[in-house]
């Protein structure tokens, strides 16, 4: 066992956003995050990364809790990548890179021959060494995701979890990134919206609903034509996919989909 959670709950503005949610992330494998708009999919990996503090229930990390792991420590074995970050400072890819160096350095160290075969190594695996010394600011969306994936592991991090990666980002991208997250062979734990993304690449999924744990397992188990329709309310097709997973087709009533948005808009 690495990352898991156990009964945990957190609420904002008298809502319950995470309501009793026990996951378990398996060594080395992919678990994908899935659920509506809402459903608690971020709040849930800020929990698990200690950016918020669980009203109950416990994270832990290798069968410890992770409210008694100092910052530094935890910092150094796992990493976060949001959705979208962004910065108006003019920074080089590497100085973004070196950024993961942070809780591997004692205050005011120098930056040591270590520290730059992490961060070389880093880029290399998402395959950006060439774009070392390039403006951060000019780089294209699929290219800036993966510098802060390459942020993220210069950590040198065991459990990686990342919110939306592909989001904003067109097709190629979407499966470059997911194709480079699944090479990592690391613990990882991404939130993903797209379902045939989900069940391409994730080793195994988890659906969320209105903040509780409906489902957990492999693609197969919870990702069925039933389960779709209850959860995100639309009808589909699920067949064999040329890779050997699944393929969801969603099946769309156009008559019926456009009056409904005609009597949305009388509304």
């Amino acid at each position: 066992m690495t990352l898991a959670s156990r009964d945990i709950r957190w609420s904002a503005g008298g809502r319950m956003i995470v309501d009793g949610v026990t996951l378990e992330a398996a060594p080395g494998r992919m678990l994908g995050l899935i659920g509506p708009n809402g459903s608690g999919k971020s709040s849930l990996l800020r929990l698990l990364c200690r950016l918020r503090n669980a009203a109950s229930g416990v994270v832990m990390l290798d069968g410890r809790d992770i409210a008694r792991v100092p910052r530094r420590d935890l910092a150094r074995r796992l990493a976060f990548v949001e959705q979208q970050a962004t910065t108006e400072i003019q920074l080089s890819v590497c100085d973004v890179v070196r950024l993961g160096r942070t809780p591997h350095r004692a205050a005011l160290a120098s930056w040591s021959e270590a520290d730059e075969a992490a961060v070389t190594a880093a880029l290399s695996r998402v395959g950006l060494e060439d774009r070392h010394d390039q403006l951060w600011h000019t780089l294209s969306g699929g290219e800036r995701q993966r510098v802060h994936i390459a942020r993220a592991l210069a950590q040198e991090p065991s459990e990686l979890i990342l919110d939306e990666p592909t989001n904003h980002l067109d097709i190629q991208h979407q499966l470059s990134i997911l194709s480079l997250i699944q090479r990592l062979g690391i613990t990882c734990i991404v939130a993903l919206h797209d379902l045939n993304l989900a069940a391409l690449f994730c080793d195994e999924i988890a659906l969320l609903h209105e903040g509780r744990l409906l489902a957990a397992g492999s693609p197969e188990t919870v990702l069925t034509e039933e389960m779709i329709r209850t959860v995100f309310g639309v009808t589909v097709a699920i067949r064999p996919g040329a890779t050997g997973r699944r393929h969801i087709e969603y099946l769309i009533d156009t008559g019926r989909d456009a009056a409904r948005a005609l009597e949305g808009a009388k509304g």
